[in-house]
């Protein structure tokens, strides 16, 4: 499948009727569509996804979800997809129009005057795509036009095969008809992507992204369909059994199935709720922005929390002042002492002495009671001199007692434990105390005066009317915002639990049939059922497996053939369990390589390859559309992307480049055997823009002939 050409009508940068035609060559099947920041590059992408998907294109990328949502909703962002200066041109023409409406009475003029009106505030996109393949339906083209009407909100599509409108399209419905013929919105992403952005497939960090992402890889791989067409089986069977099913299992299987019914319908409900609480989160979110720039520009950037915050903390630093002031008094009772550190060694000097001194005393008098024991014991020895006894016992008991101290102090054992204790911290740490009271003072003081100061100057402010409102907007929102965080909240815990639930009613449902005796009319259908069930599941696992290992393979391949280092990855796991799919990479020790860690290069680059790996084995021809191709790569990895990804990716390739920034022209003439066509946008003084067509070879000259002109 191939796109021949798009046309766009005052879409976006492009006023009036711009038509382009793409490279159908497929020797060079490159197409380069390059311009300035601001010319319409990515307006070009978005047209192409609007056109295929309208109000649908908020499932194709987190991106268009995101600039609906804070547009605040579908027909909000499409009257911005208009080009203002048609929008201008088309109240001026409709001012012209009314005046010669009002001078005329004829139903056809007047008719032919309306349509005139109404067409002049609309915009369109239209596709033509070649190379189609429709089961069942020969044709050579398909034609997608899609048209809005800002003034009516109203979007009009029109599909075309071979230049006619099809009965297929108006059975199935013309979105659908898209969907299932021409590209799934599910895997659109893969086809239609900003190159700068991709990295978020490197950076899947929580369950529900990862579901996000599985739920796309399943649709690429083609697994999806399959497992759509078993459970379509099993609800066959479930019909066929109900038929020849007892009263009591009919009434426990409608009971299953009315639960099943209900929960379906709730998780319905549920997403819708999601959708509507998400979009108004976004929108609530940019409000709540925009009112604290508001106040940052009035200079009060307080909510009333921060606010209260802050009045907390200054009440806490003044009762930590306080503590500090009251620790530090006390302290100062001793920086007399601590100025007179000599006296108080003199002191401690004497309390030791009369210590010593009261020791002695004590001594002395039992030893004066023991010597008058032995005095007396050696009186009634004899024949012993008693004379020298006496000696030895006055020298050796007998202490001296003329050395007599005089008491100055008297201490009781509490006063000097208590000015040992003062002493001891005098000498060691009584200096760094005080050092560190004094500084923590200081640290106290000049937090509560920046705190305090802050509040002050919040209470001038919270008197000035404006500021009053932008506040009382901003906590408004503040508030809601905080609710609907937990609305979501709350409805994802309701989806996944209802999820669950209905995993178990499917399971219970499937044991009450087995034991069910199948009627004889009815037992060859369940048989045939039950064994397409049964070949279904064979075939899903081989299926994966054979996916899985080809994705692997795929995976490792195209990475190592686009960065520079060598075997930088040297083993991928994929990892298919149920409806999930994770993507491991190893080094070459057998560790798993963080793909955040990844650097921003690098992390593009595996997406990249992901890319590529996936739009092989999705076995799907479509037209594959990079912006920002180059962007945060180095010029060895960017030659490897030119060569090795560009012109395999697929059979037809449009780049959006930054011309010497994203593609210089080194690089450039790397691609250039294998590019088609090229065009350079220019925009006019009006800041209108249109596509030049050049030839390949011309592009960069031309471009910088451009650039002189615009400066």
């Amino acid at each position: 499948m191939l796109i021949d050409n798009i046309t766009l009508k005052n879409f976006r940068a492009y006023q009036g009727k711009q038509p382009i035609t793409l490279s159908t060559n497929p020797e060079k099947h490159v197409t380069i569509i390059s311009g300035q920041n601001g010319f319409g590059k990515t307006s070009l992408l978005t047209s192409l996804v609007w056109i295929l998907y309208g109000k649908l294109m908020v499932d194709v990328d987190e991106r268009y979800r995101k600039e609906v949502y804070e547009s605040g909703g579908y027909h909000r962002y499409a009257f911005k997809l208009m080009n203002r200066n048609a929008l201008q041109e088309a109240v001026e023409q409709e001012n012209v129009l009314k005046a010669e409406r009002a001078s005329t009475q004829n139903r056809l003029e007047l008719a032919r005057i309306d349509a005139e009106i109404d067409a002049l505030y609309s915009f369109s996109g239209k596709l033509v795509l070649t190379n189609i393949f429709i089961p069942h339906l020969s044709c050579n083209e398909v034609s997608i036009a899609r048209t809005y009407n800002t003034r009516k909100e109203r979007e009009e599509l029109e599909i075309l095969i071979d230049g006619r409108a099809n009965e297929l399209t108006k059975t199935i419905g013309q979105d659908i008809f898209i969907n299932d013929f021409i590209l799934p919105k599910e895997i659109a992403k893969f086809f239609f992507f900003d190159a700068e952005k991709i990295t978020a497939l490197a950076e899947v960090k929580n369950i529900d992204e990862k579901l996000y992402f599985s739920k796309a890889y399943n649709e690429v791989l083609g697994i999806k369909k399959y497992t759509d067409l078993k459970q379509n089986l099993e609800n066959l069977q479930l019909r066929i059994s109900k038929k020849s099913a007892s009263k009591g299992d009919l009434k426990k299987i409608d009971e299953l199935q009315t639960r099943l019914h209900q929960l379906q319908e709730l998780s319905v409900l549920h997403k819708e709720e999601l959708e509507k609480k998400e979009q108004e989160q976004l929108i609530k979110a940019a409000e709540l922005s925009k009112a604290q720039e508001e106040l940052v520009r009035k200079g009060s950037a307080m909510s009333d929390q921060e606010l209260n915050d802050y009045r907390k903390m200054r009440t806490n630093l003044r009762e930590a002042m306080a503590k500090n002031k009251s620790d530090f008094n006390e302290l100062l009772e001793l920086a007399p002492f601590a100025m007179l550190m000599g006296k108080m060694q003199q002191v401690k000097d004497q309390i030791a002495v009369e210590e010593r001194q009261q020791h002695t005393h004590l001594l002395n008098s039992l030893l004066k009671e023991k010597y008058s024991e032995l005095k007396s014991a050696f009186a009634l020895l004899k024949e012993v001199n008693q004379k020298e006894i006496e000696q030895i016992l006055q020298t050796h008991l007998q202490a001296e007692t003329n050395k007599e101290t005089n008491i100055l102090l008297a201490f009781t054992p509490d006063q000097t434990s208590l000015f040992n204790n003062i002493y001891a911290n005098l000498q060691n740490a009584y200096a760094k105390q005080f050092k560190a009271l004094v500084a923590e003072g200081k640290r106290l003081q000049s937090s509560f005066n920046i705190t305090d100061k802050k509040l002050r100057d919040a209470d001038i402010k919270a008197i000035d009317p404006v500021i009053k409102v932008i506040k009382s907007n901003y906590n408004e929102l503040n508030t809601a915002l905080a609710k609907l965080n937990e609305k979501i909240g709350y409805l994802k815990a309701e989806l996944s639990t209802s999820e669950k639930e209905v995993a178990s009613i499917q399971r219970q449902l499937s044991e009450q049939t087995k034991h069910i005796k199948v009627e004889r009319q009815d037992q060859e259908k369940s048989a045939t059922t039950q064994r397409l069930i049964q070949q279904l599941e064979t075939f899903l696992l081989q299926l994966k497996l054979k996916k899985k290992a080809s994705l692997e393979k795929n995976i490792k391949k195209e990475l190592n053939s686009l960065m520079h280092k060598q075997a930088f990855v040297e083993h991928v796991e994929v990892k298919i369990e149920g409806d999930l799919i994770d993507i491991d990479l190893f080094d070459i020790n057998g560790n798993i390589i963080n793909k955040e860690g990844l650097s921003k290069g690098e992390q593009q680059l595996y997406a990249t390859a992901l890319l590529k790996a996936l739009v092989t084995e999705s076995n799907i021809q479509f037209p594959v559309f990079i912006d920002s191709p180059l962007q945060k790569l180095d010029k060895k990895h960017a030659a490897n992307i030119i060569k090795e990804f560009y012109p395999s990716v697929s059979t037809q390739v449009v780049l959006f480049p930054l011309l010497e920034k994203e593609l210089s022209e080194e690089e450039y003439e790397l691609l250039l055997p294998k590019i088609g066509k090229a065009y350079l946008i220019r925009q006019e003084a009006n800041y209108a823009s249109t596509f030049a067509d050049l030839y390949p070879k011309d592009l960069f000259s031309q471009f910088n002939q451009s650039l002189k002109a615009y400066v």
